[in-house]
């Protein structure tokens, strides 16, 4: 499904292939979140996201044939000193990477302050605070970045936006991408996170100010963004504009 002539979702996956950089694009892995989950909040899941990411690129590259993956932000998921979980995890998917494709890009999320000290064991370059290439302006977006003259399209993550879809008393969420124009002309994509254990920001139930992406907030009309949900089973569905599909809960 086409988002722009030059970018499309990849069907019924929460990533994006690029054809002018032969890129595939996810973000918001969140690798080690069970450990924080288990430890910190005392909520106990198996440990199984690594093995459906894997899966879920598995399947992305039968489709996409493609030589390059960005991970846009957020690698892992501890904001402070990386646990053995996520060592362990981040080396083994970048193992799993390497087989599969010929480059490797990460750009640098809020959940990626010690990420360095793992990249730097493995060889792997991580930019901060963006990556721009031909015009592709990647970057995580926790925090404001200033724009570089010469870009087309941004990509961000961090919201990881969802949608709530409502009748009567029932409701059922779905992971969403969104894109459209900012308010400088630009292009702009914002991808739902690639992790199976994100909850998501409800981008239709929820104000303008309670979002958590400045870019967000200031440098784009919301509401006029299109919105494109995912079910792994169904496929990418499109839901018109933002505004045309608000609720209140």
């Amino acid at each position: 499904m086409k988002l722009f002539e030059d970018v499309e979702i990849i069907n019924g996956h929460r990533a994006i292939y690029i054809q002018d950089l032969d890129l595939v694009v996810i973000s918001d892995l969140q690798l080690g979140e069970e450990l924080y989950l288990a430890e910190e909040k005392g909520i106990f899941v198996p440990q199984v996201q690594l093995k459906e990411i894997k899966k879920g690129l598995n399947d992305i590259f039968k489709k996409v044939k493609a030589k390059r993956i960005l991970i846009n932000g957020d690698l892992k998921h501890e904001f402070g000193e990386a646990s053995r979980q996520e060592w362990r995890e981040v080396i083994d998917f970048v193992e799993f990477l390497r087989k599969k494709v010929k480059e490797i890009i990460v750009v640098r999320g809020n959940h990626d302050n010690y990420l360095l000290n793992i990249a730097s064991k493995i060889n792997l370059q991580v930019f901060d605070p963006f990556y721009l290439e031909k015009g592709y302006l990647f970057t995580h977006g926790h925090k404001k970045i200033p724009y570089p003259k010469d870009f087309h399209t941004l990509i961000i993550g961090h919201e990881e936006p969802a949608i709530i879809l409502k009748e009567g008393f029932d409701k059922i969420k779905l992971p969403a991408l969104l894109y459209g124009k900012m308010k400088n002309g630009k292009r702009i994509i914002c991808l739902p996170a690639f992790s199976y254990l994100s909850s998501g920001t409800e981008v239709n139930a929820v104000d303008k100010e309670d979002l958590l992406s400045p870019i967000l907030k200031e440098d784009v009309e919301i509401d006029d963004l299109e919105v494109i949900g995912i079910d792994k089973e169904v496929g990418s569905l499109k839901f018109g504009k933002i505004k045309d599909i608000k609720i209140s809960l």
